[in-house]
């Protein structure tokens, strides 16, 4: 058992410090596998073990599903839908504070990696005319891009929760509202205080071209909660859909070179790995050496937060701290429900949002010309709201007694 929690932990340091060096993370992750199982189990078995977990319906209905997200993100970018959706939006909001957080809020809909360099000279540009500076522009495109992780269900970090604990993703979604609420008045707060207004005038809004344009993303999540359709079918729906809304752009002749763009072998390797880390660590049991010696000294409660925020802290990527904190986790916590697995989630998003080494983080600090002690200086008070509010949302709800 021992063993086992000392590869565990190996491996976890393995995987921060390639992720540091900025090595891809699904060859990381699938180097700190092997890491992992040379410690825990370095034996036929455990070569079986991996044989095992490749054949698994999870693991290949896992790999369809983020990658098809990711290519459904990739096809709202390339055809130019996200900028007509943004468009109609200008038209909704006379408000031009409105406008500037739901630039990356509607970005934050499609994942994909660098996002936020995509929408930072959209924040520019909003940012000039509403005379805000650096600072503001840089915490308006990196909290409003993240404002529906907690609870959107295309979410892969969600996603991933939901698969490794067995609860259900909307479950979960919907008991994280409460945190949704107080992440979207956070941002109003410490994003638009002290800016004032400015009205566009004449602007003109179609609703049916706005609901055109989100049909996509509509149609995978309606067939799924309406029917209980598989994600990994709806979502194919969902993209040949927007093929066809984009029939001028895309045709069979073009169609191997935009998958190639879309597609990317880190993706496909990451969720693998995390299926591989997952099914090794359960296999092994080998953080219930941990479970035993704990439980005398610290309450639950405060091992699985504070560890769950130095997954994310350490990881700085939503759907690889999910895919491995769940996981590792769980065996802490005595009764696996929506409440605990919500909370566990939380504070693992909390911990990847705050990570130095979020992308996005990177990107937006860079672009916007700030360093990250400016950053830091500006975020605190939200951070630390959502860490009372989420603690407290766990003693309300009861969560707190089921650890």
């Amino acid at each position: 058992m021992m063993q086992s929690l000392i590869g565990v932990l190996i491996a976890f340091v393995v995987l921060g410090t390639l992720i540091y060096k900025k090595v891809g993370f699904g060859y990381s992750i699938l180097i700190a596998v092997g890491v992992l199982l040379a410690l825990s189990n370095p034996s036929l078995e455990g070569l079986n073990w991996l044989f095992e977990i490749s054949l698994e319906f999870e693991t290949i209905e896992l790999i369809l599903i983020i990658n098809m997200i990711a290519f459904l993100g990739f096809l709202y970018s390339d055809s130019g839908q996200v900028m007509r959706m943004i468009k109609e939006l200008r038209g909704v909001y006379p408000d031009r504070r409105m406008v500037i957080t739901s630039i990356p809020a509607i970005f934050g809909l499609m994942p994909m990696p660098g996002g936020a360099l995509v929408t930072a000279p959209m924040i520019d540009d909003e940012g000039d005319q509403l005379k805000v500076d650096q600072v503001h522009k840089t915490f308006l495109n990196w909290w409003f891009r993240h404002i529906w992780f907690s609870i959107y269900p295309l979410s892969l970090g969600l996603i991933l929760a939901s698969r490794h604990s067995g609860v259900s993703l909307y479950r979960i979604a919907i008991y994280n509202t409460p945190i949704f609420a107080i992440q979207l008045i956070s941002g109003f707060i410490w994003g638009l205080g002290g800016i004032k207004p400015v009205i566009s005038e004449d602007l003109k809004f179609d609703p049916f071209i706005l609901v055109r344009e989100f049909l996509p993303i509509i149609i995978a999540l309606g067939l799924n909660i309406i029917f209980g359709i598989p994600f990994y079918i709806t979502l194919v729906v969902a993209i040949l859909f927007m093929l066809l809304q984009n029939r001028d752009r895309y045709c069979l002749s073009n169609m191997a070179s935009k998958l190639k763009e879309g597609l990317s072998y880190n993706l496909v390797f990451a969720a693998y790995g995390i299926m591989l880390f997952k099914g090794i660590v359960e296999r092994t049991n080998g953080v219930e050496p941990a479970v035993s010696s704990l439980q005398n000294h610290i309450p639950i409660f405060l091992v699985v937060i504070i560890v769950a925020l130095a997954i994310g802290i350490f990881i700085g990527h939503l759907p690889s701290a999910a895919g491995i904190g769940v996981p590792v986790l769980l065996p802490l916590i005595s009764t696996v429900s929506v409440r605990t697995v919500g909370v566990l989630y939380l504070f693992l998003f909390l911990g990847y949002l705050m990570s130095p080494i979020h992308l996005c983080i990177i990107l937006t600090v860079e672009y916007f010309g700030i360093n990250l002690k400016e950053f830091y200086k500006h975020i605190w008070k939200p951070a630390v709201l959502l860490v009372i509010s989420i603690s407290l949302w766990a003693v309300i709800s009861g969560a707190i007694f089921l650890f």
